[in-house]
């Protein structure tokens, strides 16, 4: 079933379930839905390649991205117990000559870091770095992608970062962003000795209004997180005292770290 599926599957790799079940009743064949399920992964690998054996390339990957765009960085990490075992890909991570270059000559020391879950038979995590441009557009640096995203996978990745970008010029100190993860900013903390940490506000202020809710709360926290000085900020928290003092606690001991 697969092989008659895999000439119009290459022309039209997002076939939907129903499409393929509507391609192989022409041939007289009532698939059911497992059949379905398999016949479109076989005819998938039969053009793309198995998911599992393109980790195989990546030593290949990394050879001739390190020839063909020199200065630029690729680290792949395996799992091998001992020399009895294959290895096991276990993280890779990657930045570009050009993302280094472009970081250090047109961005602020401002760099924000985050994770998501990948989809796909393997899943994982993708961590990544991103800096902020003279257009105040989002510019990646840097990511990886690793088993899970604890302490341990994120001193890895700050580890190569740091190992690549090094020092800015005169020692000028970067800043870090992030949701407030506990394995994120204990990782930092042991690699980047001079760095200070900011907290992304989206983030706060979606657990703050899980906890005090309601509008006028809401817009009196934005306006402390916009403030640009001492007395902006002591203003709209002093507003926020007013209404619920246990929200004005709450905010206080995020805010004077973040």
């Amino acid at each position: 079933m697969a092989k008659k599926l895999v000439g119009v599957m290459r022309d039209h790799p997002n076939m939907t379930s129903k499409g393929v079940e509507a391609e192989l009743r022409k041939y007289g064949i009532k698939p059911s839905k497992m059949q379905i399920f398999r016949v479109k992964n076989k005819a998938l690998n039969e053009i793309k390649g198995a998911h599992a054996e393109s980790y195989s390339k990546l030593p290949s990957y990394a050879e001739l991205l390190r020839n063909n765009n020199p200065n630029s960085i690729c680290k792949i990490h395996y799992d091998r117990p001992n020399l009895l075992i294959e290895p096991k890909f276990l993280r890779i991570f990657i930045s570009f000559r050009a993302q280094k270059l472009g970081f250090l000559e047109g961005c602020r020391p401002f760099v924000g870091f985050d994770g998501c879950f990948l989809k796909g038979p393997f899943g994982g995590v993708l961590l990544t770095a991103v800096a902020l441009d003279a257009n105040n557009s989002i510019f990646p640096i840097a990511f990886a992608v690793t088993e899970c995203k604890n302490k341990d996978t994120w001193r890895w990745f700050f580890y190569y970062f740091q190992e690549f970008f090094g020092p800015l010029d005169n020692n000028i100190p970067l800043t870090f962003m992030s949701d407030r993860q506990k394995g994120l900013n204990l990782a930092y903390e042991e690699i980047f000795f001079d760095a200070t940490s900011r907290h992304c506000c989206r983030h706060i202020c979606c657990n703050f209004k899980s906890q005090f809710p309601g509008i006028l709360l809401r817009s009196f926290f934005w306006k402390v997180a916009k403030s640009y000085d001492v007395v902006g900020y002591n203003k709209a928290m002093a507003s926020i005292k007013d209404i619920n003092i246990a929200a004005w606690r709450y905010l206080d001991k995020i805010l004077k770290s973040s």
